[in-house]
C-alpha cells in the first residue's frame, strides 16, 4: 500500500463526501479497516456525477500497490551482472575511479 498516496486520496474523498453528503470520513480508519474502506469506496462509486468514482479507483490502485521504498524492480545493471555470472553474457565494464590519472605521476617510494 502506498500509505502516503492513500492518505492524500483519503483527504480528497473526505472533502468530496463532506461537500456532497455533509458527512466526511476518518482517513486513518479508511486505511486500517478493509470493510470501512469498501463501504466508503462504494459510496464514492455511487456519486457518478462527481470525481467519486475516479477517486475510488485511484485509492484501490494505491492500496493494492507495494509500499513506497520497497521496489520490486531490480536495480539498474543487476540483470546484466547475473547474466554474466551465469555465463550468459559478457561481464559489464566497471568504471575505474582512477582512470584519469596520468602515468607520469610520481610514485610514493
Amino acid at each position: 500500500m502506498h500509505t502516503r498516496h492513500c492518505l492524500k486520496l483519503a483527504a480528497r474523498i473526505h472533502a468530496l463526501l463532506l461537500q456532497e453528503l455533509g458527512q466526511g470520513i476518518e482517513a486513518p480508519r479508511l486505511l486500517a479497516e478493509p470493510l470501512y474502506a469498501r463501504d466508503v469506496l462504494l459510496v464514492c462509486d455511487a456519486l457518478a456525477a462527481t470525481d467519486g468514482p475516479l477517486l475510488a479507483r485511484a485509492f484501490r490502485r494505491a492500496a493494492a500497490a507495494p509500499e513506497e521504498g520497497r521496489s520490486t524492480a531490480p536495480r539498474p545493471g543487476t540483470r546484466a551482472r547475473w547474466a554474466a555470472w551465469l555465463g550468459l553474457a559478457p561481464a559489464p565494464q566497471a568504471a575505474h575511479a582512477f582512470s584519469s590519472r596520468s602515468s607520469s605521476a610520481p610514485s610514493a617510494t
